[in-house]
């Protein structure tokens, strides 16, 4: 492999982005690649902050939310993604500037302002290879979630999901099958850039 590839597995809390990445990261090593799996938000001080806001804990205005997650995640790539593509490795990454924008989005910011905002945070050579929403209904992903976080209610993720669905360059999985159809599927996609 003659550069690292970056790849993002998306969607609403209680689609599954945690087994598939942990599936995903084993099967590349069984196969002999090199790969990292990460997180947004991080385990930095800026991810510690945004996950006592998303369980309840402190409460910030949502515009704050989203200068956090891109806080966060310019922090990330600096000091985990853009290192470990460096070194050639597979990055698996759960969350990314796509939730930023779904999440915050559905909570009134605007979408074009988010996009833009998330776009002076990045590092413009390095843009995910693959973006890989699992598509679940709001109804099943709320089902499927016990953390309590604020977000994690149907109607609330029901406005995630659309704007998900508006967002360019993702690759669609359908998360409501089993979790080995499901990542029969995810293999198939990643397979095209190895």
């Amino acid at each position: 492999m003659e550069k690292g590839v970056f790849i993002v597995l998306e969607g609403l809390d209680g689609c599954g982005k945690s087994t598939q990445a942990k599936l995903l990261y084993e099967w590349l090593k069984k196969e002999g690649y090199n790969a990292l799996i990460t997180a947004e938000p991080t385990r930095n001080e800026i991810g510690r902050c945004i996950r006592k806001i998303l369980s309840g804990k402190k409460r910030y205005n949502p515009k704050t939310l989203s200068y956090l997650f891109i806080s966060d995640r310019h922090e990330h790539l600096e000091k985990e993604i853009k290192p470990a593509l460096d070194n050639k490795k597979i990055v698996i990454c759960e969350r990314y500037y796509h939730s930023t924008i779904a999440y915050q989005a559905a909570q009134g910011i605007d979408m074009e302002y988010l996009i833009e905002l998330n776009s002076f945070a990045m590092d413009p050579e390095i843009k995910p290879d693959l973006v890989i929403f699992l598509d679940v209904k709001p109804d099943i992903a709320a089902s499927r979630t016990s953390t309590g976080e604020i977000f994690e209610n149907e109607k609330f993720l029901r406005g995630v999901r659309e704007n998900y669905l508006r967002l360019d360059n993702l690759t669609r999985i359908d998360g409501n099958r089993p979790i080995e159809e499901v990542f029969s599927d995810m293999k198939k996609v990643v397979s095209v850039l190895l």
